[in-house]
This record gives C-alpha cells, structure tokens and sequence, in this order.
C-alpha cells in the first residue's frame, strides 16, 4: 500500500466519523427507550395478584419436569409426583388430566401423584389443577413407541468379535443393555452370567447352520468336574411375552461333550445337545414366559451321557425368537 492509498483511507474514514457519532447517538435514544419500556413491563409483571397481598408467599404446584418423555406399554409406566411450596397445599385435593386421552391413560393417586400408561405415540399435555381451579401447572408428555419383540436377537459369546447382528459378550463379566435386535432396533434387554465362566477360541469349527466364522470359533465353556454348573438371566424382558430360545455350541473334542439347557421363567424347559465337532444341531426351548422380575435364567451343565473327562459344557451362540416366528428365517 503506497501512502496516497493510505492518506485516502484516512480522509475517507476521517469524514466517516460525525455520521458514526450520529448514529451512536440515535442509537443511545433508542436503547433507552427499550430499557424503559421493559422497565415499565417488569413493574407491571411484579404488580398484586388478585386475592393475594403484596409479598405474600403464594401456593403453587408444579410438575417436575416440564417436558415428560415416556414409552407405550404398561411395562413402561411412570409415576409423576408434584411439588408444593408447603404442606398446606400438599394436603389439597388436585386432579389430573391428559389433553388426549387417546393417547395416555392416567391413574390418580391418593398421594395427589399420578400414574401414566402410554397408549399410543404422540404429544400432548398433562396437566395438574387444584379443585377450585386456583393452582395449575401443565407439561408437555411425548408418549414413544416402545421396543416392539418381532424380529429375533442374536448374541455371540466368547472373545473373537462378531459383525451385526450379532450382540457379543466377549468376556464373562460383561452385562450387555440394550440388546439390538436383527433389524438394528434397541431393546431393554439385558443379559449378565449367573455364575462363572472360562472361554475358548479354536479356528477349526465350520457349521452348515450360516453363523459367520467369528461366531463358531469362539464359546463360553466350563469344566464341569469342578463347576457343577453356570448360565445366564435375561433380565427387563417384556411380561406375558413368549420367548423361543435357539441354542448352539461347538467345541473341537472327540469325547461325547454333551450339555443340558434349561430355561427357567414362569415355566420351565430343558434340552440336551451334543456338542462335539457339532456342525449342524441346535437346542429349542420355545415360549419360556419372563417371571413376576421379568427373569429367564438359562442354566447350563453337562448333559447325562456326557463322557469328556472333564465333563465340559458351554454354549456358543444364542438366538432369542419371538413367538410365532419361522424358525427357519434366522438361518437364511
């Protein structure tokens, strides 16, 4: 920049400077006139409430959350208990309602909560009021499809990890939340050992059954001379939902590894499967029905005609089925 561009620059901005005092000055104006204007709003906002004096406590009632997310299904109801400034207003009577009522049902309680069942998917309000209409408070209630069981869950046990849809408990300790089911979608499922277990990795299994390489190669297995017997709890389970259980284990021993499956809810079954060099044969325990926890425990020990000198069992994969499903699409 040579210095005749440079002293234009300055005259330029030079002349500028009155016309930018101007419009500070206008601005000023105008800001204090908003200043005032919000001033007079606040006074007016502090003003007396009818029927209360001025600095008066006054009652309230308020919902805790203002914005309420919950699920459909009656697994999934929530309880909602309000808040009051003092226990004079707690000992009112106040009612409950929902805008829609298509989409929640709710249960008044005798403690002035609420108890709300999702219906359907949908926004809407739930509000709490006082009897003679003078307290209210109002929340806005998403109401989400819940986790619907229709397709089945596969879970990999052992520590070669497998692909999608495949949920892999890679060690004994793991508790895995959340089980994702064959069309990607989030349950509440979870599943945890009951127990202990060893693990062990042998790349010399193939099957004729479709599950990938990382899935045979891999299992949770025990010597059952010295632990008797182990499994797992399915836990958060839908109630009054059948599940079919699909069981499958593998290990590279000549001796007749045979281990016995039970699955145990509000009703129980056991399988027997062979397990040595096994390529094709899978255990079926079908419509096992969550107990009053929403529990299944599977248990596993070797089977009555086990004759491995160390009398192992174990388990490689597990496919949860809902009812009525074809038990042959799981394998396609």
């Amino acid at each position: 920049m040579n210095i005749i561009t440079l002293n234009k620059m300055i005259k330029s901005e030079f002349h500028m400077i009155p016309l930018k005092i101007n419009n500070f000055n206008h601005m000023k104006s105008i800001k204090n006139i908003i200043c005032f204007f919000f001033f007079v709003v606040l006074l007016g906002s502090c003003a007396d409430e009818v029927g209360y004096e001025k600095g008066e406590n006054r009652p309230y009632v308020r919902i805790p959350e203002r914005n309420i997310i919950m699920e459909t299904d009656e697994d999934n109801k929530i309880t909602v208990t309000p808040i009051f400034d003092s226990e004079t207003t707690a000992a009112e009577k106040f009612k409950w309602s929902v805008t829609d009522e298509e989409l929640a049902s709710l249960v008044e309680n005798g403690d002035n909560s609420v108890t709300l069942i999702g219906l359907k998917p949908g926004y809407t309000y739930l509000r709490v009021e006082s009897e003679d209409g003078k307290l209210s408070y109002t929340s806005t209630l998403k109401i989400n499809q819940a986790f619907q069981f229709n397709y089945p869950i596969f879970i990999d046990f052992g520590t070669i990890r497998s692909d999608s849809p495949f949920n892999c408990m890679v060690s004994p300790s793991d508790k895995l939340q959340g089980l994702v089911d064959l069309n990607g979608f989030v349950s509440k499922y979870a599943i945890e050992v009951a127990g202990s277990f060893n693990w062990l990795d042998r790349s010399a299994h193939t099957n004729t059954l479709g599950f990938p390489d990382n899935v045979a190669f891999d299992m949770f297995f025990n010597d059952g001379i010295n632990v008797a017997s182990a499994g797992f709890i399915l836990s958060k389970l839908k109630k009054d939902t059948k599940y079919t259980f699909v069981i499958y284990a593998t290990i590279d021993d000549g001796n007749v590894t045979e281990t016995e499956y039970t699955a145990t809810g509000q009703n129980e079954k056991s399988g027997l499967l062979y397990t040595s060099k096994n390529q094709s044969n899978v255990v079926i325990l079908d419509d096992i029905i969550p107990d009053n926890s929403q529990n299944i425990k599977l248990t596993l020990k070797p089977g009555p005609h086990n004759t491995q000198w160390a009398l192992f069992y174990g388990i490689t994969a597990l496919i949860l089925v809902p009812e009525n499903y074809d038990l042959n699409l799981p394998f396609n």
